[in-house]
């Protein structure tokens, strides 16, 4: 075979060898580059859903807060309310206990004017003695009436405050974020160069040797 064909079995030998070296280190290194950017497209996920969560427990968490507050002004409020309603009954009591009062002393010293002689003395005596009797038992009565309402009120107190205290349990533990995602990601390597240098090298030797396969004596590469 003439010199001509054997150096282009030679060069297309060391071409096909150089860009299937060149072509095998491109795909690895869009293979590599592919698994690269799926790697930091998790690592990107795993953070903005970190970050997510915690905007969303802080969110919740101040919601809980003023939803909380709310409820405790309720309860305050009603406590409120019901400690005036009681403070109200007290004084109509004491105001129906000034009216029944002065009813009965009109009533009792009105009729002891009309008696007369001997029995007017002695039945003024006895209408000061009903009306002390009278007047006993209208202020024991306004007596126990104060004892309960107090007892209410005390008892709504302890309610209500168990009540806050509760609410307040609710909340007492501030939002807290877990544990950042980590951020040492670990990227895939991409082919190395050397290689791909090695293989073209490799590829230029073996068009070398396809090329003093086919030249003649005298004309092989290396040759005396």
């Amino acid at each position: 075979m003439c010199e001509p064909v054997s150096a282009t079995l030679g060069v297309l030998s060391a071409g096909a060898g150089i860009a299937g070296a060149v072509g095998s280190h491109q795909d690895a290194q869009a293979q590599a580059a592919a698994q690269n950017r799926s790697i930091a497209n998790k690592a990107n996920q795993r953070n903005r859903q970190y970050e997510l969560t915690n905007l969303r427990g802080i969110a919740e968490y101040n919601q809980a807060v003023m939803d909380v507050e709310r409820e405790q002004d309720a309860q305050a409020l009603a406590f409120a309310g019901f400690a005036a309603e009681e403070e109200l009954a007290k004084d109509d009591r004491i105001n129906q206990y000034l009216a029944q009062d002065q009813t009965l002393v009109e009533k009792l010293l009105g009729e002891s004017f009309v008696k007369e002689g001997g029995r007017s003395r002695s039945y003024g005596k006895n209408a000061a003695k009903q009306i002390g009797r009278k007047r006993a038992m209208m202020v024991s009565n306004d007596t126990r009436s104060d004892i309960a309402s107090k007892r209410n009120v005390d008892k709504r107190r302890k309610s209500a405050d168990a009540q806050r205290q509760k609410l307040f349990a609710q909340v007492a533990t501030p939002f807290r974020a877990g544990p950042a995602p980590s951020q040492d990601i670990e990227f895939v390597k991409g082919p190395s160069k050397l290689g791909l240098v090695a293989n073209v090298v490799g590829a230029a030797v073996d068009g070398a040797s396809t090329y003093n396969s086919f030249a003649p004596d005298g004309k092989k590469l290396g040759g005396d």
